[in-house]
């Protein structure tokens, strides 16, 4: 499997940015503002589907990286993300019309930006619910290890909605984990995954859990 060079590039470019951002809005945040970032890692379970898309088995992979939570009011927050994320799925027939198993395998640099509700409890745990756009770009493809970069679209929209629950484990502002949690979420592809002429239309359905630490 290889990666298209000029993709890993510029999106690699992004990704730097993003994080500089982020990582001056926290300094800033310590003694302004009601943030913090985290990390997270976890699995896909992705599949594919479409009008002409049928008897498709979900394939596992992996999903992390980094977020940062603004916590605007008691209740709401805001939660921008920026993941890596593996989808794809085992389709009978190849979406060219090939009566054969192919097996697609599919990377993603995802970015969620989330409006986060949190529930207020009387213990040391949070629940939250939450929901928002995502913009997916695409990293690498194959199709039973026959590489496809240039059949993927380069991007994709889509909406991410889920909850989680995180457990406060900090005792003062300066202990370095403020809480873990867990974090379970579907995100629905509204975009076609293929570039290309003529194959039927075929989007990403991907469900996530995930283990994540707050900062």
């Amino acid at each position: 499997m290889q990666v298209n060079k000029q993709k890993v590039i510029g999106l690699t470019f992004i990704h730097i940015m993003i994080l500089m951002v982020w990582a001056g809005a926290t300094v800033n945040a310590q003694t302004t503002t009601p943030l913090h970032w985290g990390a997270k890692a976890g699995v896909n379970v992705s599949s594919l589907y479409g009008d002409a898309v049928d008897d498709v088995e979900a394939l596992a992979g992996f999903n992390g990286g980094l977020y940062l939570n603004y916590r605007f009011s008691k209740s709401w927050s805001l939660q921008p993300e920026v993941l890596f994320s593996m989808k794809g799925g085992e389709t009978k027939n190849s979406l060219s019309g090939q009566a054969i198993t192919t097996e697609y395998e599919l990377g993603y640099l995802s970015i969620p930006v989330l409006a986060k509700y949190h529930f207020t409890t009387n213990l040391n745990i949070e629940p939250s619910i939450y929901f928002g756009p995502q913009l997916g770009f695409g990293l690498y493809g194959d199709a039973n290890g026959r590489e496809i970069d240039d059949s993927l679209a380069d991007a994709e929209f889509g909406l991410a909605f889920g909850g989680g629950i995180d457990l406060l484990t900090a005792k003062q502002s300066t202990d370095l984990i403020q809480r873990v949690g867990l974090d379970l979420r579907y995100t629905l592809g509204l975009t076609d995954t293929f570039d290309v002429s003529g194959d039927p239309e075929a989007k990403n359905g991907v469900f996530s859990a995930v283990f994540a630490v707050g900062f």
